[in-house]
């Protein structure tokens, strides 16, 4: 029972993740998925540990603060595409995190916590490498991916601390449940950046590519354009690769991302040297 409430708030989570530029009620998210919304607010608060309307707010502010680092939109516009008024965003906005949207936008450092605090260190450093755009933007191919149909498993966690265990015991699952001539490819779905986040809140999918599934925890990634980067190195550099290409790429480059996740495609587990090999793919409108 506790697994199919888990899949029925996993589908709401990715429904609003996709629609958060659309005014999202509670009775909306209660109906697509046949539970009134008093019931199912209920059970959303028992799995994510806040009620839809929060998670709804949160996840609008902190993709507009997410904006703000990562994209030349005016305050304005992606005031309207979280669903606020102007007046009405100042105030939210300022209420949740405590300064301006306009003060968070002109801050020179990034608020973190003490597991992420290296990574805001390391991009501050690279701040100051004028190169660096350049550097990252040679590296930077625009591609087609196809379509992957995949099996997940959805954490809610702290990515530093937590997710090696949790991908350790996905994959142990994986061999488990399939024949080593059906596992595919292992995908990572990451839809928070922990530097504006709560570290402790952020979902991360753990998933592998399957020709044929069915049941709870199954979903199709249709084919898209993305801005993708050939990672080769250890596991524990993956993080600051991300924002990297986050902080320092997207915001000075021709492209912006649309509402898809990221995705990290793993074509290797670790090698003699400790590497891995995976391209982390930020899905990008079309010019």
């Amino acid at each position: 029972m506790r697994s199919d409430i888990t899949f029925v708030v996993n589908q709401a989570i990715n429904y609003i993740y996709t629609n958060l530029d659309r005014n999202l009620t509670v009775e909306e998210i209660g109906d697509k998925c046949c539970f009134s919304k008093y019931y199912f607010n209920r059970l959303f608060k028992v799995v994510v540990g806040e009620s839809i309307y929060s998670f709804i707010k949160r996840m609008r502010l902190e993709r507009a603060a997410f904006q703000m680092k990562t994209s030349r939109k005016s305050i304005t516009d992606i005031a309207v595409e979280a669903g606020y008024s102007p007046s009405n965003f100042a105030s939210a906005f300022k209420q949740y995190f405590g300064i301006s949207a306009s003060e968070f936008r002109q801050m020179n450092t990034e608020p973190f916590k003490d597991s992420f605090a290296r990574v805001a260190e390391h991009i501050q450093n690279l701040k100051k490498n004028e190169n660096v755009f350049c550097e990252i933007d040679a590296k930077m191919q625009i591609k087609k991916i196809p379509g992957m149909r995949l099996v997940y498993k959805r954490v809610i966690c702290n990515y530093s601390r937590e997710l090696k265990e949790a991908w350790e015991l996905f994959c142990k699952e994986i061999e488990e449940k399939y024949s080593l001539d059906k596992v595919g490819r292992f995908v990572g779905i990451s839809y928070d950046d922990p530097l504006i986040v709560d570290e402790d809140r952020c979902i991360y999918d753990m998933c592998m590519e399957v020709d044929e599934a069915s049941g709870l925890n199954v979903y199709q990634i249709e084919t898209g354009i993305y801005a993708c980067y050939e990672f080769y190195d250890k596991p524990d550099k993956l993080i600051l690769t991300f924002n990297e290409i986050f902080s320092l790429w997207l915001p000075f480059c021709n492209y912006e991302l649309d509402n898809r996740p990221s995705l990290e495609i793993y074509h290797s587990g670790i090698d003699e040297k400790g590497n891995i090999h995976a391209t982390i793919c930020l899905p990008i409108q079309q010019p």
